[in-house]
């Protein structure tokens, strides 16, 4: 299953594909693409915005970060505007690098499990990341020195789930939320807070779904956005079953 997810891979092409104003349509001008945090009815931004300010107890204001598959600089502009924060971002996406940089972030194109990280941070801040990593637990491990506080959240699979784990455009690999915890302890990492957000999420899917239809109507959207629909339409035949089958994890270590 690892090598697959290997040969198929090629995340700079998966994230560079569709244009700017495409994703701005679906996923909302400021480009947090993520799962949000909703209490209720709220609007897709204010959901996206509020799972980033869940994290704002365990970041002290002013905190050197560094955000780990930043994407389109959402996260990272928040903490810089609302926390004071000093953020770097990396993303294996030259677009996306590349549109960070144009609106002022610290932002560069670096793949992660090839190239060292050197530099010490406050604060290593991945935000629905690491499916997107082919060894977890070595990348953790060389995480570790370079900063006295982790901030994970990481789509999984639930314990007892033993269908397909290597999903969305084969970009990504799921490990299970027993496979997350032992290889954040390994890493050296002492887990301090964890939830599961999923059910929380959920709203996401529909807001997203009303974007693509509005826009696409009946017909295929192009790229990765067409894998998107695909994904939220499976998600949304039975969202109580998919919840309890795709936990949503957030960590925070030190």
């Amino acid at each position: 299953m690892t090598q697959r997810f290997e040969e198929n891979a090629d995340l700079d092409n998966f994230y560079s594909t569709e244009s700017l104003e495409e994703w701005q349509q679906i996923i909302g001008a400021d480009l947090h693409y993520h799962f949000g945090y909703f209490r209720g009815s709220e609007d897709l931004e204010t959901g996206l915005k509020q799972t980033v300010r869940n994290f704002y107890p365990y970041i002290p204001r002013g905190s050197r970060v560094l955000d780990i598959g930043c994407g389109w600089g959402g996260p990272g502009k928040m903490l810089v505007e609302e926390c004071g924060c000093a953020v770097e971002g990396i993303t294996i996406s030259t677009k996306q690098a590349k549109y960070c940089q144009s609106i002022g972030l610290n932002v560069r194109c670096q793949d992660v499990e090839r190239d060292e990280i050197n530099e010490n941070y406050d604060v290593l801040f991945l935000l629905e990341f690491l499916s997107h990593i082919r060894q977890k637990a070595d990348l953790l491990s060389s995480l570790r020195p370079l900063a006295t506080r982790l901030i994970l959240s990481v789509n999984c699979v639930a314990d007892n789930y033993w269908g397909e784990r290597i999903t969305f455009g084969k970009s990504m690999e799921f490990c299970t939320v027993s496979e997350l915890i032992h290889h954040v302890e390994s890493a050296g990492w002492k887990i301090k807070w964890m939830q599961d957000r999923r059910f929380y999420s959920l709203r996401t899917f529909p807001l997203w779904k009303e974007n693509l239809d509005r826009i696409y109507g009946d017909r295929q959207p192009p790229g990765q956005l067409a894998i998107l629909r695909s994904h939220i339409d499976a998600a949304l035949r039975d969202p109580v079953r998919w919840s309890l089958s795709f936990p949503l994890i957030d960590i925070v270590a030190d």
